[in-house]
């Protein structure tokens, strides 16, 4: 009773956090989009009356809010819950590497082995999820250069290895879990699958994380 009760409770918990993901994707399109697409026309305005020297200033303003206006859709695709299985948990990782790889402060590299087994759409939110996860806490915590992902399909089963080149685990993983909801939501979404989750140091550094999961066959309905 007890594991039927902590599942139901994860379970309103990520569709809380699904709407709040949605309305947050939805602010970010609708308000803050619109203000810097109202501030780029105000500089594109601006060019006519000014000498070379300002124009080329407000065009380098004008490249900075375009670039803002690109990471900020990017983002706001990323978090949207429809966005995700519209494209798949799969296509939507790649796009969240590929969005890293834009910020220049990460080499990226990513390989599929194997054919791609069809997934539950709710468990392929709950595995982009912790994906995204591993990548913030990369981003954030790390303090690395560059991230190797790695995808295996064999049978009904799918392994995901994130691993970055970074400063690796200071803490232990009972540390990191006490410390902060990201890696404690991490394990949590992962016993909803079920699935293995591990994160262990790496071989010479950095640290690995490791997401392994099998979908089961579907049941023959009764007649």
């Amino acid at each position: 009773m007890k594991n039927n009760f902590d599942r139901e409770l994860l379970r309103s918990q990520l569709e809380i956090q699904s709407q709040a993901f949605e309305s947050i994707s939805r602010e970010l399109h609708d308000n803050v989009g619109t203000l810097i697409s109202i501030a780029i026309v105000h500089l594109q305005s601006l060019e006519v009356t000014l000498q070379e020297a300002e124009k080329n200033t407000v065009r380098a303003a004008d490249g900075l809010l375009s670039e803002a206006m690109g990471t900020l859709r990017d983002i706001s695709k990323s978090i949207h819950p429809e966005n995700i299985s519209r494209l798949g948990w799969q296509d939507s990782f790649i796009a969240e590497l590929d969005r890293i790889c834009k910020t220049k402060l990460f080499t990226v590299a990513h390989s599929i082995e194997g054919d791609p087994i069809d997934i539950e759409l709710d468990k392929q939110v709950i595995i982009f999820r912790i994906i995204q996860e591993t990548l913030n806490n990369i981003v954030k915590h790390s303090n690395g250069s560059h991230i190797d992902a790695r995808i295996c399909f064999s049978d009904r089963h799918v392994v995901i290895t994130i691993a970055d080149d970074g400063r690796g685990l200071n803490r232990t993983l009972i540390e990191l879990m006490e410390s902060g909801s990201g890696v404690r939501n991490m394990f949590a979404r992962a016993a909803m699958l079920p699935a293995v989750l591990t994160i262990k140091p790496g071989n010479t550094s950095g640290t690995v994380v490791e997401l392994s999961y099998h979908e089961p066959a579907m049941e023959l309905q009764k007649i």
